[in-house]
C-alpha cells in the first residue's frame, strides 16, 4: 500500500513539473496551486511565521549572500551560516528545517546544497604563503591512455587529499564536488560545523566594514580550495598535444564551473544527478568511459539547459522577492 501511494505521489509530482515547464515554455504565469511563491498562495507566508531563524541579505559580499541567524540565542555560534541562493532560504522556511545551525547544515549536506560557514574577526588577513597540498603534477605525456586502473589511482589520490581538514570546503560547495567527496566525510560530518582549525592557512578572507558605528573593518574567513585542488578532486589531467607547448585538458568528472550550468543542477543533488553519476561511474569502472575534454563535458551535460535554467532563475528571483517582502 505504501509503495502504491509513493508511486502515485511520484506520478503527481511528474505531472506538476510538466505543467510548470509548459507555463515556463509559453511564458505564462504559474498558477497559485503549483507555485507557493505566488502572491495569491499564502501557504509559504503561514510557514514563515513558524520559522526559528532570521535571514539577512548581505549585499556587502560579492556576489551577495544570505546569513541565517537562529532566533534562539542558545544556538548562536562563533561562526555565521551563509547560503548563496534565495531558494535555499525559502526551502528552510517551507520545510521548517531544524532550530539550530547544525540542524540546517545536516540538511544541506544530505542534499548537496551549497553553503558557507564564516568566522568573523576584526584582525586583518595574514600575508603567509598558503602551503602546497597537490604535489603530483597533473600533466601527462601524449601517449597517455587512461583506463579503469588509472581511475582507481585517481580515487586513491583524491581520498588522500580529502584527509586535510580544509578539504571540507569541497563538501560545502555542493554539486559535483559534494558528490565526489560525500562518502569520504560520512564519518567526519562534524568537520562541516564551522571553519576548520587550519582556516587561517587554507582559507580565504573577505573584508567588509562594520554595519555599526564602531568603524571596525571585519574579516570573514572560511576554508577554500585552490584550482589545483579542485582539479585533483575532479580527476583532471593535462595531456601533451601533438605540437610543442600544446596541452589538452581531460577530466573524469566535470569541473564545478561546467556542472553548475548544466540542466540537471537545480541547486541540490536531485535524482537525475544521482542517476547520471551512477551510470557514469559504472561505465568508468567497466572500462567503457574515458575522461572528457571541457567542450565534451559541456555538450554531454547540455540537455534542455535553457528551459531548466529559466525555471531555476525564475524561482531564484521569486524567492528573493519573497524574502524581501515577508522575511526582510
Amino acid at each position: 500500500m505504501a509503495e502504491t501511494d509513493a508511486q502515485l505521489q511520484d506520478e503527481n509530482n511528474v505531472a506538476s513539473i510538466r505543467h510548470i515547464f509548459l507555463h515556463v515554455k509559453e511564458g505564462t504565469p504559474l498558477p497559485p496551486a503549483l507555485w507557493d511563491l505566488h502572491d495569491s498562495n499564502d501557504s509559504l507566508k503561514e510557514a514563515s511565521a513558524d520559522t526559528t531563524f532570521r535571514f539577512v541579505y548581505e549585499a556587502k559580499f560579492t556576489p551577495p549572500v544570505y546569513s541565517i541567524i537562529p532566533s534562539d540565542k542558545r544556538h548562536i555560534r562563533s561562526w555565521t551560516l551563509v547560503v548563496p541562493h534565495a531558494t535555499t532560504v525559502v526551502q528552510v522556511v517551507r520545510n521548517k528545517w531544524g532550530s539550530s545551525l547544525e540542524d540546517l547544515i545536516g540538511k544541506f549536506v544530505s542534499l548537496g546544497i551549497p553553503f558557507f560557514t564564516l568566522a568573523l574577526s576584526p584582525n586583518p588577513p595574514h600575508k603567509l604563503t598558503r602551503p602546497e597540498t597537490v604535489f603530483e603534477y597533473l600533466s601527462r605525456p601524449f601517449s597517455f591512455q587512461p583506463n579503469a586502473y588509472t581511475y582507481k589511482t585517481y580515487e586513491l589520490r583524491r581520498e588522500d587529499f580529502l584527509k586535510h581538514p580544509h578539504a571540507r570546503a569541497a563538501l560545502l560547495r555542493g554539486g559535483i564536488l559534494w558528490r565526489l567527496c560525500k562518502a569520504s566525510f560520512e564519518e567526519r560530518l562534524g568537520l562541516v560545523n564551522g571553519p576548520s582549525s587550519d582556516v587561517r592557512l587554507f582559507g580565504e578572507a573577505k573584508r567588509f566594514p562594520s554595519s555599526t558605528s564602531d568603524g571596525v573593518t571585519w574579516t570573514a574567513w572560511d576554508d577554500t580550495l585552490t584550482d589545483d585542488e579542485v582539479d585533483l578532486i575532479c580527476g583532471v589531467y593535462y595531456v601533451a598535444g601533438g605540437r610543442r607547448k600544446q596541452w589538452k585538458t581531460l577530466s573524469w568528472w566535470p569541473r564545478p564551473n561546467v556542472f553548475d550550468k548544466c540542466s540537471m543542477w537545480t541547486g541540490y543533488w536531485n535524482t537525475s544527478c544521482e542517476f547520471w553519476f551512477q551510470r557514469r561511474l559504472d561505465s568508468i569502472r567497466c572500462g567503457e568511459a574515458r575522461p572528457f575534454k571541457t567542450a565534451e563535458w559541456k555538450d554531454a551535460l547540455r540537455y534542455s539547459q535553457n528551459k531548466t535554467r529559466l525555471l531555476f532563475n525564475l524561482t531564484e528571483e521569486a524567492s528573493a522577492s519573497f524574502i524581501g517582502k515577508v522575511l526582510g
